[in-house]
């Protein structure tokens, strides 16, 4: 099993790869943890069959988001059930109940929270599991006290008595609010904004975790490497979903297929290509800062797929307050770490 650097640096992770515990039936694998992003943002991958299930609970100061990877997933939050299908996403703010119940044979998610308290919590329930695939059956089940324990160290807390009645209600549509409450987006919802043959949709702002992370999916055709750079105040995720990627890092070329991860944290020189026909990556940037940049270089856009006649690429939009954002023009600073290969 692939431990996470106990730093804060540019990693990749293969599909697959990353610290693996097996809680009952449930693999969870942590991909980004405090430790390897500076208690940034924290990433975990959770798998499991037909029924598996995670108990309600609640998280004090930490944001949750959930992107549902593969399968049917019903997630209870605040009292009411939703289902989500593949490519649905979901925002939990802190002090929200919430749990989830799977509902295919194969149900995958991610997991995504802000600053550095809830891998541990998937390091004290489970056992390290050496397989890349959750078991056919149960292994260890866990007991209310072993839940219990998980809340002295991470930051959950567990309602265990307490049960949502009724039917789970499809995900359509959704909306995103103005404050910070939580939210169910259907496939394609969010601030779709587009940049010459690329979309972007924001489904997580500023604004919704007190500029502690932004999380956005950008699809695109076959193209280009965008212009190298960096930022010197936050840190990227790049988690592709479809299609095939190539990216560089601190001059390192990396190419990423669905399921592979690359962490870019501030002061590392990056950039992307898309190289299939059809390419969707979701990305996590903390903190929430760089927000301003999509809202500069984009339109906003009312389709939900990228533009078969695509507007004029604005950078020239984004040279103009470049002093007001966090990016600059690869040449500048002296490369700070090497690329990690877990």
């Amino acid at each position: 099993m692939k431990t996470l650097p106990n730093n804060k640096v540019p990693y990749l992770l293969k599909s697959g790869e990353g610290e693996r515990y097996l809680f009952g039936r449930q693999l969870a694998t942590i991909i980004a943890s405090g430790e390897s992003t500076g208690n940034l943002v924290e990433m975990v991958i959770l798998s499991g069959g037909k029924e598996d299930h995670f108990p309600l609970h609640k998280h004090e100061r930490t944001h949750e988001a959930i992107y549902v990877l593969h399968g049917r997933l019903e997630l209870d939050v605040s009292g009411q059930k939703y289902l989500l299908t593949e490519g649905n996403y979901a925002f939990i703010p802190a002090g929200t109940m919430h749990a989830y119940n799977m509902h295919s044979h194969r149900t995958q998610i991610l997991s995504i929270s802000s600053k550095g308290e809830i891998s541990s919590l998937y390091r004290t329930i489970g056992k390290p599991y050496e397989k890349y695939v959750h078991p056919p059956k149960a292994i260890n089940e866990l007991s209310r006290e072993q839940y219990e324990e998980a809340s002295l160290i991470a930051d959950v807390s567990f309602l265990f008595d307490k049960q949502t009645e009724g039917a789970a209600q499809m995900v359509e549509n959704g909306s995103i609010p103005e404050e910070a409450a939580p939210f169910i987006l259907e496939t394609g919802e969010g601030i779709r904004l587009v940049a010459a043959d690329q979309l972007f949709t924001l489904v997580t702002t500023q604004k919704h975790t007190d500029g502690e992370f932004i999380t956005a999916l950008t699809e695109g055709p076959k193209g280009d490497f965008i212009p190298e750079h960096y930022h010197e105040k936050h840190s990227e995720t790049f988690f592709c979903l479809e299609g095939q990627m190539t990216m560089t890092a601190n001059g390192e070329e990396i190419v990423l297929s669905p399921g592979d991860f690359l962490h870019v944290p501030a002061f590392t020189k990056h950039s992307y290509r898309l190289d299939s026909h059809y390419t969707k990556f979701i990305g996590f940037l903390a903190t929430g800062l760089f927000e301003p940049f999509f809202h500069t270089l984009c339109d906003v856009y009312d389709g939900y797929i990228f533009p078969s006649d695509p507007p004029s690429f604005r950078f020239d939009r984004v040279l103009k307050t470049l002093h007001t954002l966090d990016l600059k023009p690869s040449g500048a600073p002296p490369v700070k770490e090497q690329l990690v290969e877990g």
